[in-house]
C-alpha cells in the first residue's frame, strides 16, 4: 500500500504567543504568592525576635531581683548606698539609675554562686540600659557598664511595694524609718513605641 505525505503541524505565531502569555500570568502569579508568603514569613520572625527580646529582658529582671541581697555598697564619693533603691525616671544623663540592687547568685567559672555584683536600670533616650558596676564599693572613678537590653522604650517606670501593701514610686521612702532593707515586690512597666505597655510584678528575695 503507497501511504500518502504526512502532514505536519507546528504552532502557529498565535498559538505561541497565548501561550507566552498564559505563562507569564501563571508565573506572575507564583511570584506575587511567593511575595507575599516572604512578606509573611519576614513579619512573622520579626514577631518572634520581638517577644524573645522581651520575655529575655523580664526574665533577666526576674532573676536579678530574685538574687537581691542585703549589701549595702559605697559610692563614688564614698556616701553609703543602702542595698536596694530606686527612684523615678529622670531624664538628666547622669541621673541615678531607676532601681539599683545588690545582687547574688552568679555563676563563676568554678561553679560557684556565691559572687556579688551591683546592678540596676535606668532608661537613657530609647533605649533601657542593664548597668553593671566593676565592684560593689566604688572608687571615685568607677563607672558602671552600660548594655543595651531594648530599644524604642518610651517609658519605664517602677514602683515599690511597702509592707503595708501600698505601693511607693521611692525606695527606700522617703523620711521612712524602720524600713526593712527591700520591697516585698517591684513592679515594672514599660511603654515601647506602637506596641503599648507591658507590666510585671517581681517578688524581691524570692531566690533560695
Amino acid at each position: 500500500m503507497i501511504r500518502g505525505p504526512r502532514s505536519h503541524h507546528g504552532l502557529t505565531l498565535l498559538e505561541l504567543l497565548i501561550a507566552v502569555a498564559v505563562f507569564a500570568i501563571f508565573s506572575a502569579m507564583a511570584y506575587g504568592g511567593l511575595m507575599r508568603l516572604l512578606d509573611t514569613r519576614e513579619r512573622v520572625d520579626a514577631e518572634r525576635a520581638f517577644w524573645r527580646e522581651l520575655a529575655t529582658v523580664f526574665v533577666r529582671m526576674e532573676r536579678d531581683f530574685a538574687y537581691a541581697l542585703n549589701r549595702p555598697v559605697r559610692a563614688n564619693d564614698g556616701t553609703p548606698l543602702p542595698a536596694f533603691r530606686g527612684q523615678p525616671y529622670d531624664p538628666r544623663a547622669l541621673a541615678e539609675p531607676a532601681v539599683e540592687l545588690t545582687r547574688a547568685g552568679l555563676v563563676l567559672a568554678n561553679r560557684a554562686t556565691d559572687a556579688l555584683q551591683r546592678v540596676g536600670y535606668q532608661r537613657v533616650d530609647d533605649e533601657l540600659l542593664r548597668l553593671v558596676w566593676p565592684v560593689l564599693d566604688r572608687a571615685p572613678l568607677t563607672e558602671p557598664e552600660r548594655v543595651p537590653v531594648l530599644r524604642a522604650v518610651e517609658s519605664f517606670e517602677v514602683r515599690f511595694l511597702l509592707p503595708d501593701g501600698r505601693w511607693s514610686e521611692y525606695w527606700p521612702p522617703p523620711g521612712a524609718t524602720n524600713y526593712p532593707w527591700k520591697p516585698r515586690a517591684v513592679e515594672i512597666t514599660l511603654a515601647l513605641a506602637e506596641r503599648g505597655e507591658f507590666r510585671r510584678v517581681f517578688v524581691v528575695g524570692a531566690a533560695p
